[in-house]
């Protein structure tokens, strides 16, 4: 709930106001809600009407076997696993281990010939590439029992780190079900996060700092700092951004003083230093401090580190491939000197880099472990051969990465799924319909509509709200309409309307560039005497603003007066411009949220108020979509609703029937990427580049998507996004083997490219040769590697 501001208007004086201030602040009753939603649906089919037109009367609004612009199937479909050579293997186990093994089928636990030459190594480092459905938490959990059962290893000298404590605990739990494993062995086996290992560790060491969780109280000190700090009033440094690059420095563990001496790098060390004296000072620690303080500690203290690389003389990192670095030295540390480090991981699934998930740590491996033996588990337990196949088809077009292709075991004749509806509403309201009738065979829980961004989601939430469907929202923070930069011109909306709101007037402060509790201090102070129809006005007789600030108070004042009169989406595009300016402010929130995401989620936020006419009903329905999502988060969680949520959010789950949304360039791959995309020739004859890494995450992202699905898989790619053409995603085309055309119309296609110099030998990358991982050019006879060709 929003702070409801003291002062106001009086019911005198509120008669006496114009016309145009006697509207109320949209919080409507239950009836005039209702008749809002069900008026949005005959809305949306005039505009997507409107937007139908560029198709062709013979192109087919169904779903089909392929994306739209692919002319002619081709075979994707997995190679099977015909058959293992376990029964080779077995000639080879001593008779504990044949007992082991044939104890585990008991159990219904069956391992291939990869999965057990991975439980079965145990010294030295081994790296585990195990992708997608693959079976890597029953490699961990019988590794483990075969360290203790057969190996007769202390349970006590293992450790096994998870990125979650859930995963920790559902581990413990298998391992102590599985043969020659008591409860009590099971118990004395040390498994959690980094955090929840290292914060033990911190604490036996009589280090009692208290952790600060909060992002909330984090925020504030922040702002405090920055008060303190009396930096110019024309930077704005977010917190929430500040405290995301703060900590990206200490994962990396890069100190205040390691940071160069360039202007903005100055501030950023002076807010860097000074919020880590303040947690000296009263006795706090982050998260991020849990770890570099125990790094500082075990780089410090030999008899410390040596007293625990003798205690866990084997140790096992689940989620490898999301490990950043200094997570990475920790286990370095640990580790050696027997060095025998079990890191199981999949390079395909990097998609956590802005959490500083490092693709290079999992890539690089033998580098720091030369005598590294390597086994790939590439067999999918999970997915039908067509969507094991697709996503082979997807990922083989990243460079950075072992090299693997995924056999399936289950076979289908459903393919996947593909739509091009016209724009997001289409597309949401089309899902919706296919949700409605659901057989009876299927639970609401067996379904995911999985997303790119929280933007790309807006209209498949709302559509799924409209039509009262079963869905959970666990997994979202907030709605679109209430995250901060679209609540702010929400909120200039309101003041259009209402110019008395004083919530509202506290929410756009930040965009004049005015402390936001000082300034409601001298409105409400000052309105109490002196009541204005527009009490923003007061600040232009605040001596502590600035001639500039109170510049713009006076424009911004005339800006929300013209806007009267206006439809929703003329008056957001009139006030878009002075709001968005100062969100361009601050170099610092321009390297950590990119421009393209502000614009988009302010596009979006256009596109969804074009659907209505007049500015209250607007307001009305964003707060019964805010307030219907709030309810739905206090309300206790049933189990069977439809998942709804990102593709970062479903990694590492999986479900009978996905629906992957927004696979059209600009969402997937995501504006950002094809910006930092745009006029590169990227080749691989050198390091790969900022731009080719952004692009292969984003694929990895797409290949994430597509492999949560076990049965059905349903890809839709609008043809609309925000108001612009919006082409079929490049990941889903070069799948099938069809090139894919820049907005030039040159074609940039994938290729085998010569690596002489003086050579210019090249070959596209077929469906027929794609698979082939050497390739030795036909001119001059030098190796070739995968790259990228505009023709």
């Amino acid at each position: 709930m929003s702070r409801n501001w003291t002062g106001g208007f009086s019911d005198q004086e509120a008669e006496a106001l114009p016309a145009k201030s006697e509207l109320p602040r949209a919080e409507i009753n239950a009836a005039i809600a209702s008749q809002f939603l069900s008026n949005v649906k005959l809305i949306e089919q005039q505009n997507i009407r409107k937007e139908r037109n560029f198709k062709t009367a013979g192109e087919s609004m169904s779903y089909s076997s392929l994306p739209f612009g692919v002319k002619k199937s081709a075979n994707i479909e997995a190679p099977f696993l015909e058959h293992d050579q376990q029964k080779t293997l077995q000639s080879v186990l001593t008779p504990k281990e044949q007992t082991f093994f044939s104890e585990l089928e008991h159990k219904t636990i069956f391992l291939n010939s990869n999965q057990m030459e991975a439980v079965r190594h145990t010294e030295g480092p081994l790296l585990t590439i195990a992708g997608a459905g693959s079976g890597k938490t029953s490699v961990l959990t019988t590794r483990t029992a075969y360290l203790i059962g057969v190996k007769e290893i202390d349970p006590s000298q293992i450790l096994l780190i998870t990125f979650t404590k859930k995963a920790a605990e559902e581990m413990k739990q298998r391992i102590a079900s599985l043969p020659g494993i008591s409860s009590g062995e099971a118990k004395q086996i040390t498994a959690g996060t980094f955090h929840s290992f290292f914060l033990r560790m911190l604490r036996n060491l009589k280090i009692t700092d208290r952790i600060l969780s909060s992002e909330k109280y984090k925020q504030i000190i922040i702002k405090n700092i920055l008060r303190q700090s009396q930096l110019s009033p024309k930077k704005q440094y977010f917190p929430e951004v500040l405290l995301s690059l703060i900590s990206s420095y200490k994962l990396q563990m890069i100190k205040p003083e390691d940071l160069s001496e360039d202007a903005a790098d100055k501030d950023i060390q002076h807010i860097y230093e000074k919020y880590e004296a303040w947690k000296r000072q009263n006795g706090y620690m982050d998260f991020d401090d849990i770890l570099l303080k125990s790094y500082e500690l075990l780089l410090s203290s030999p008899n410390l580190l040596k007293m625990l690389q003798q205690r866990f003389t084997y140790v096992m990192a689940d989620e490898f491939q999301d490990t950043n670095p200094i997570q990475y030295e920790l286990l370095k540390l640990i580790a050696s000197p027997q060095n025998n480090l079990f890191a199981v991981g999949d390079d395909d699934q990097v998609i956590y880099s802005f959490n500083g998930a490092d693709s290079e740590i999992i890539l690089d491996f033998h580098k720091d472990f030369p005598n590294t033996r390597v086994i790939k588990l590439d067999t999918n337990y999970r997915s039908t051969s067509p969507i094991v196949g697709f996503g082979n088809h997807i990922i083989k077009h990243n460079s950075q990465r072992h090299s693997k292709t995924m056999k399936a075991v289950r076979r289908s004749r459903m393919e996947p799924q593909f739509y091009r509806p016209s724009n997001t509403e289409e597309e949401a309201e089309t899902i919706v319909n296919r949700l409605k009738d659901k057989p009876d065979t299927r639970s609401w829980s067996d379904y995911a509509i999985l997303f790119r961004t929280h933007s790309n989601a807006r209209a498949m939430f709302e559509q799924l709200i409209i039509h009262n469907l079963p869905f959970t929202a666990n997994n979202m923070k907030q709605v679109f309409y209430d995250q901060t930069i679209i609540k702010g011109l929400i909120d200039h909306l309101r003041l259009v309307m209402n110019p008395g709101d004083l919530d509202a007037t506290a929410t756009i402060l930040p965009s004049l560039y005015i402390n936001q509790e000082a300034g409601m201090r001298y409105i409400e102070m000052e309105n109490f005497v002196d009541p204005l129809p527009f009490p923003l006005l007061h600040l232009t007789t605040w001596n502590t603003l600035k001639d500039f600030q109170k510049g713009k108070v006076k424009k911004r004042v005339d800006l929300l007066q013209q806007a009267t009169g206006l439809s929703p989406v003329e008056a957001i595009r009139s006030l878009r411009k002075e709001y968005e300016n100062h969100l361009d402010t601050g170099t610092i929130e321009n390297a950590t949220v990119h421009k393209t995401t502000v614009k988009e989620m302010l596009d979006e936020l256009e596109f969804s108020a074009q659907r209505f006419h007049a500015i209250p009903d607007f307001l009305a329905f964003v707060d019964e979509i805010v307030n219907k999502f709030y309810e739905k988060k206090e309300q206790d969680s049933s189990e069977d609703q439809i998942n709804l949520m990102s593709i970062h959010q479903a990694k590492g789950l999986e479900f009978p029937v996905v629906f992957l949304i927004g696979a059209s360039e600009g969402i997937l791959p995501h504006v950002s990427a094809l910006n930092a995309m745009q006029d590169k020739e990227v080749v691989l004859k050198d390091k790969t580049s900022l731009e080719k890494a952004s692009m292969e995450e984003e694929r990895r992202l797409c290949y994430v998507g597509v492999t949560r699905a076990k049965d059905e898989l349903y890809i839709s790619s609008p043809a609309f996004h925000l108001g612009k053409n919006a082409p079929v995603s490049r990941f889903l085309l070069q799948a099938f083997g069809t090139t894919f055309y820049n907005k030039d119309n040159s074609q940039r296609t994938e290729a085998w490219i010569c690596m002489n110099k003086t050579c210019n030998g090249w070959m596209k990358i077929d469906v027929g040769n794609n698979f082939t991982e050497k390739q030795i050019c036909a001119i001059c006879g030098f190796e070739m590697q995968k790259g990228k060709k505009n023709l």
